[in-house]
């Protein structure tokens, strides 16, 4: 082989490093994808890892360089469609300086858009409900990367309401959930009636919000005597 003819690969290897490198980082959210869509297609105890890979484009082999079984791939599955949403909104409840009112509308409106109209988070929500009795652990995950996430961040809108004197320490201060309760009954009715009762989710989010806000509004007497 010539000098000329090697030069020539050396070039043409140097150029697909690149693209090789990107395909290696791209690879772990090309299987979490395959994963979705395998586990919306055939829930959690059909879906079989030959298929996630198959569907991802990759060998099976190459799923456990990342994730150590399915139950792994399940959570990662979890944490990306959802967790960045909750963290990215405890960051700006943190940072945020308005009214209580206006960080409800905030935290409701978010939890319609990343939960109650979001594909994804109603096939996961789905396959909990079918199949969390038989797997236990699946549940679990969503307890600890969901559930005490988002009740960590109600907690703190609530915290923020009270220290200002516009929320009253109302019971449901114990249940900080309960706020988005009627949230999780807007997925179950779309999951269980879908088109044949469809349900005006712009008014429900109103009625929503005007339920939690007049349910832990401060008096106004009371408002007045904390500032006095």
């Amino acid at each position: 082989m010539d000098r000329t003819t090697v030069a020539a690969r050396t070039v043409r290897s140097a150029r697909l490093l690149p693209q090789r490198r990107l395909r290696k980082e791209r690879r772990p959210a090309e299987i979490l994808d395959a994963a979705f869509a395998e586990f919306a297609a055939k829930g959690f105890a059909a879906t079989r890892l030959d298929d996630v890979a198959r569907r991802a484009g990759v060998a099976k082999g190459t799923i456990y360089l990342y994730f150590r079984d399915k139950e792994q791939l399940f959570r990662a599955m979890v944490r990306k469609v959802l967790v960045p949403v909750i963290e990215g909104l405890q960051v700006s409840i943190s940072n945020f300086s308005g009214s209580v009112e206006e960080l409800g509308r905030q935290l409701i409106d978010q939890q319609y858009a990343n939960l109650v109209n979001n594909p994804k988070a109603r096939e996961i929500l789905r396959m909990l409900i079918a199949e969390s009795h038989r797997f236990p652990q699946l549940s679990e995950i969503w307890y600890r990367e969901v559930f005490q996430r988002g009740r960590k961040v109600t907690r703190l809108v609530l915290d923020k309401g009270v220290a200002s004197g516009q929320v009253r320490r109302a019971k449901v201060l114990e249940f900080p959930f309960m706020i988005g309760a009627p949230g999780m009954l807007a997925v179950v009715w779309k999951l269980i009636f879908a088109g044949r009762h469809p349900l005006d989710l712009d008014a429900y989010r109103e009625a929503h919000l005007d339920l939690i806000l007049n349910g832990v509004k401060a008096h106004s007497n009371a408002r007045q005597g904390r500032r006095s």
